[in-house]
């Protein structure tokens, strides 16, 4: 071999290696080196839970209008809608609107619609990053004991509240509400060995627990080997290649870090060669997915690992996706209306092969995004606000139903000095309205879902016992 082939080689080695560990070479490292300073000490015996139940998050990166993803249809309330939103307003005959007729989804999701008619689609309204119940006159007072999250607005920050409920800190890695549930719920697992959590978007917080983290797939590629040191026949030099290097991360040593990334490195591999046999192995699925749309790609690669659960001693799943491009502040109604066609298609088909493997009531996904959007229109988009609404799916879900409180808004502002106008009573300034519900109590009705039990409950979501409301009732029982 010359030195430009070794050059190749070792190129796309480190490639497929980042590729393989994806968000487990960095996230479930940091994750499994926490666990030597903390323990997070269960309440509850959850090796004994006799079912399987997956939980998927779809996060929406950028901030979702919600005000256009679900749209009410009440000839009333849509000229109150249309009124404010002006030349953001989508046209009601275009709406398609859901049974009861108060409400419709945007023109570009038709599936939504379907899904939501069925009763496996439900409407979270009104949520948002919140450590406390919290006025206006609170807001207004930066009263210190309303405990206003930080840094408001800001995708970085509030796509961390949202994912660990927990606001940054210099040099501080926080652990995730999904990654903390995984801690607990890993003992439901006969194979150990497994992981729990995966990620099909990269690296994310959410799923950073104590003892457990994601393990990275790109679906667009699968899970492949280490190609140079894979224990291939062909070429003849990759079995020595792949012995002598086992043989590296075997040797014992004296630095507890050196060793722990070696032995990290180690069930990586592993889990690699376990995960892509199994699902090698398995039938293909028949449902079908828009093979051009990397939402549905990854969604795709959910239900697969969905369907091997069994093959892989798998109880309890945890799974991350996302789609990006959410941050309209221009062009929003042709950008959103791609996204919605995109999200529509990819969670009904996900919801359509949950059906055909038999796990539809056991599946349970849920959409996030930083915030929400302005009500207001800034000429061709909106700018960042804060509380949304987010989608429920699944046979567990209470679908055909919104959920909780709508925001409330007025098409006459209240203009005072010196601030932007103001759309209803929570609105701190040109509809940037205050959550009714915290990211703890959705967060929460999930993971009880799961098989959470209180006690844990209130260790993985610290600022529950603020909220009256601890269960928001959008899932069914059981």
């Amino acid at each position: 071999m010359d030195k430009q082939q070794f050059s190749i080689t070792r190129r796309r080695f480190l490639a497929r290696a980042a590729l393989t560990l994806g968000g487990a070479s960095c996230l479930s490292t940091q994750g499994r080196l926490s666990m030597m300073q903390a323990a997070f000490a269960a309440s509850g015996n959850y090796s004994a839970l006799p079912d399987h139940k997956s939980l998927v998050c779809v996060f929406l990166f950028g901030g979702n209008d919600s005000f256009n993803m679900f749209v009410p249809y009440e000839l009333g309330q849509y000229n109150k809608y249309a009124s404010v939103r002006q030349g953001l307003s989508l046209p009601r005959t275009q709406l398609l609107p859901v049974t009861g007729n108060a409400w419709s989804f945007h023109p570009s999701a038709p599936e939504l619609r379907t899904l939501y008619n069925e009763g496996a689609l439900g409407l979270v309204a009104n949520v948002g990053s919140l450590f406390a119940p919290l006025t206006v006159a609170d807001y207004q007072a930066n009263a210190v004991n309303a405990l206003i999250p930080p840094e408001l607005f800001s995708h970085s920050d509030q796509t961390e509240l949202w994912q660990t409920n927990r606001p940054a800190a210099p040099g501080v890695l926080r652990e995730g509400w999904g990654g903390l549930t995984a801690d607990l719920l890993v003992a439901a697992n006969t194979n150990r060995q497994v992981p729990l959590s995966f990620s099909t978007n990269g690296e994310n917080l959410w799923q950073v627990g104590v003892s457990t983290g994601p393990y990275g797939i790109r679906p667009e590629q699968g899970i492949p080997k280490f190609e140079a040191f894979n224990s291939d026949s062909y070429p003849y030099n990759e079995l020595s290649r792949s012995a002598a290097f086992r043989s590296i991360l075997l040797q014992p040593r004296g630095n507890a870090l050196v060793q722990h990334a070696a032995t990290s490195m180690s069930d990586t591999i592993r889990q690699a060669d376990l995960l892509r046999d199994t699902l090698n192995a398995a039938p293909m699925l028949q449902t079908p997915f828009d093979t051009n749309d990397q939402l549905a790609l990854q969604l795709h690669t959910v239900a697969r690992l969905i369907a091997v659960r069994q093959s892989l001693g798998m109880k309890r799943q945890l799974f991350f996706v996302g789609i990006g491009g959410f941050d309209t502040h221009s062009a929003q109604l042709g950008t959103q209306g791609s996204l919605m066609r995109d999200l529509s298609s990819a969670l009904h088909s996900f919801y359509r092969a949950t059906q055909e493997l038999g796990v539809a009531n056991s599946v349970t996904t849920f959409t996030t995004s930083e915030f929400g959007r302005t009500l207001t229109t800034n000429g061709d988009g909106t700018d960042h606000a804060w509380a949304a609404d987010s989608l429920v799916l699944g046979g567990a879900v209470r679908g055909a139903t919104v959920h909780g409180t709508p925001i409330e808004y007025s098409a006459t502002p209240v203009i005072p000095p010196y601030s932007d106008p103001l759309f209803g009573p929570a609105d701190v300034g040109a509809g940037r309205f205050i959550p009714n519900w915290s990211v703890d109590q959705y967060g929460a009705t999930l993971a009880r879902w799961m098989g959470v039990i209180e006690p844990d409950l209130l260790t993985i979501f610290p600022n529950l016992n603020r909220f009256t409301t601890r269960d928001l009732g959008f899932m069914q029982p059981g």
